[in-house]
């Protein structure tokens, strides 16, 4: 399996957090859990085969996906294609509240969804995968991609300040951010912050601390699987207690904390099914 990441340079670099690229994943399991982390992505695949998107419980398939399509934030956990024939993408990720430059459009539209990024993109987002087709090494798939990104963001680079500094904040220490205080510092009522959240990061803020919190949580259980004091750990992310922390774990992976352990793949937010 070939696996590389790219930070681009500055400008993109404030717009863009990692550019990966990856050719010949296939594990043992055809269908896999990825869970909600914050992020929002452009994926451009690169292989002729479609992909596929499962209902989460009968597990039969409700979506195809074929070229390349966006990933809005999420704020449940999806089920998606793990093995193919042929397997060769790209992904970009967007920083937090930084998409609307790329999309042009409200991002909460896209929300728990999947969506054919030509639709969003037009036509010149085919060129643009031709153009990584015809590409020989990833370092000039990179090179394309950054030429792509910088003529969408042309004219378009606002990152609202007050969406920016709530994002900062709430990044910074998830656990102990209070909406009342951010959205005071802001100068902004509760309503009009939370259009606007939903406008740039495509959450509302009060969501997007959810999903922080249990991201919190989930890189807390990797970095020390072998020593977890669940109590600690629900009162470190800043959960009232521990009954919260699992009901809040649960809703976001479908799992309770003790049983997603026995099941957790070997990478981050991702859980093998079947």
């Amino acid at each position: 399996m070939i696996l590389q990441f790219h930070i681009p340079p500055f400008p993109l670099n404030n717009y863009i957090e990692l550019v990966t690229y990856y050719k010949g994943y296939n594990p043992p399991h055809t269908i896999e859990r990825l869970l909600p982390d914050g992020g929002i992505d452009l994926i451009i695949d690169l292989t002729s085969s479609p992909k596929h998107i499962y209902d989460n419980d009968s597990l039969q398939e409700i979506q195809v996906c074929k070229n390349a399509w966006i990933s809005g934030m999420r704020t449940e956990y999806i089920s998606i294609q793990a093995r193919a024939d042929e397997s060769e993408m790209m992904v970009i990720r967007f920083r937090p509240g930084t998409a609307w430059s790329f999309l042009h459009m409200p991002v909460l539209e896209i929300k728990d969804k999947v969506v054919d990024a030509e639709l969003i993109f037009g036509k010149e987002l085919l060129s643009f995968r031709e153009a990584l087709l015809e590409a020989l090494t990833p370092g000039l798939k990179f090179a394309i991609a950054e030429n792509y990104l910088l003529k969408r963001i042309k004219n378009h680079f606002e990152i609202h300040p007050a969406v920016s500094y709530c994002i900062t904040r709430i990044n910074g220490n998830p656990s102990q951010t209070s909406i009342k205080d951010i959205t005071h510092k802001t100068g902004y009522t509760n309503k009009h912050l939370i259009s606007l959240f939903g406008k740039y990061a495509g959450i509302g803020p009060k969501q997007y601390i959810k999903v922080l919190k249990f991201q919190q949580a989930v890189l807390s259980l990797e970095k020390d699987p072998g020593h977890i004091s669940w109590s600690s750990l629900a009162l470190d992310c800043g959960y009232y207690d521990q009954a919260h922390f699992i009901n809040e774990f649960k809703r976001f992976s479908g799992f309770n904390p003790s049983a997603y352990m026995e099941v957790k793949g070997d990478y981050v937010n991702y859980i093998p099914v079947r």
